[in-house]
């Protein structure tokens, strides 16, 4: 990887990195209601999971979305169904202990949700179009691109799950706590929306 598209990945990947997404606004979530700890399991599933999605990307799965873009499609909408649960399943969301079976996601379920998660989709595939030239070294440029999404996503996941806590604190104390779910969930909704257009 040439220095000129060493700079171009590390803008682009910080930009689609830390900006919200499922991933992001999924740990948020988590730590808001689980806490710090609980959710490192959560952040690590992106952390490994995303980087592989792309190594996998590049070895050729992602022409088979450029030769079948309904694909994408279906998936997008599969993608923001669930979304919209999670948003009406949040409603409910208050600030204190984990009741029933709620639970943070576990490492294998987030590294797993790449593989429906659009906005994943999308930086895989334009990432290794973008910065992964063809030649006898696309594998060790593949590799290496593989490696600084997973340095971006444990930092994206690491900020978010901060100001996930951020938030339960400023809520708590302005009394705004009773309305956790319905900014959690209109979050989701906002989510919703940026990927279907």
């Amino acid at each position: 990887m040439t220095s000129t598209l060493l700079a171009a990945f590390l803008l682009a990947g910080a930009t689609s990195s830390f900006s919200p997404g499922p991933n992001n606004l999924m740990v948020m979530t988590s730590s808001a209601k689980f806490g710090l700890g609980p959710t490192v399991p959560h952040c690590i599933g992106i952390t490994v999971g995303f980087p592989l999605m792309v190594f996998i990307v590049g070895l050729g799965l992602g022409e088979l979305f450029v030769a079948y873009p309904a694909i994408s499609t279906v998936m997008r909408y599969g993608a923001a169904a669930y979304f919209l649960w999670m948003a009406y399943h949040m409603l409910g969301i208050t600030i204190g202990p984990a009741t029933g079976r709620e639970r943070p996601m576990r490492t294998y379920e987030a590294a797993l949700f790449q593989w429906i998660n659009p906005k994943a989709w999308a930086m895989a595939v334009s990432f290794v179009a973008l910065f992964v030239p063809p030649g006898p070294d696309r594998i060790a440029n593949l590799a290496l691109l593989a490696l600084g999404c997973g340095v971006f996503g444990a930092l994206s996941s690491s900020t978010w799950m901060i100001f996930g806590r951020g938030l339960i604190v400023f809520l708590a104390r302005t009394g705004l706590e009773k309305y956790l779910g319905v900014i959690l969930a209109g979050l989701m909704l906002c989510a919703v929306v940026l990927f279907l257009i």
